[in-house]
């Protein structure tokens, strides 16, 4: 049984479902895994850049959608919007929508709170969708690009230390949302 689940565990289908799998659990550690394995060939650039697509998108569209289900759910709106405020929030989900939601999936800690916000609200839904794979495309281009091209690079690409690229590009990432996030607090006390 082991070795038969070991033998498709290098199906490019199977490292696509993983991709989308690991992207609802972590989506930067998704981003950098699916890059190096395509550096490395074990799946094809398109197929794990569709995945990690696939994963962040839909995850973002849930998230909405639990925003949707808090509407007529006092228990989920309850766990959910422990803020009391977030009438101060509805601007930005009415005018704009798609800028807004670009620039709220680069600033650090905002994704929860205005997607399912976007859905508590009744944001356009389609407008939603839009901004979010616009923001996702633009997001997982320049991490993918980066990370799949450091892995490529020759130095790397013969040596042991390609896999230590994911720890390194996940504590830039976790730090550098750290200080834009902590910036952004002291800026405009979210």
């Amino acid at each position: 049984m082991l070795d038969q689940l070991l033998t498709y565990a290098g199906h490019p289908v199977f490292m696509f479902i993983a991709i989308i799998l690991a992207s609802y659990v972590l989506e930067d550690l998704a981003i950098v895994s699916a890059a190096i394995l395509a550096a490395d060939n074990v799946i094809s650039v398109p197929l794990a850049a569709v995945a990690i697509l696939v994963g962040i998108i839909s995850g973002d569209i849930g998230l909405y959608l639990m925003g949707y289900l808090a509407q007529s759910h006092q228990r989920l709106r309850e766990h959910l919007f422990k803020q009391k405020n977030l009438e101060r929030f509805r601007p930005i989900f009415k005018i704009n929508l798609v800028y807004n939601i670009i620039i709220i999936r680069f600033v650090p800690g905002l994704r929860f709170l205005c997607y399912t916000t976007c859905g508590l609200f009744k944001a356009h839904f389609w407008y939603f969708i839009l901004g979010v794979t616009l923001a996702t495309a633009l997001w997982v281009t320049v991490v993918f690009t980066l990370i799949y091209q450091l892995g490529s690079s020759t130095w790397l690409q013969y040596g042991q230390w390609k896999w230590a690229l994911v720890p390194v590009a996940l504590l830039l990432l976790y730090f550098s949302n750290r200080y834009f996030k902590g910036r952004l607090e002291r800026e405009y006390s979210l």
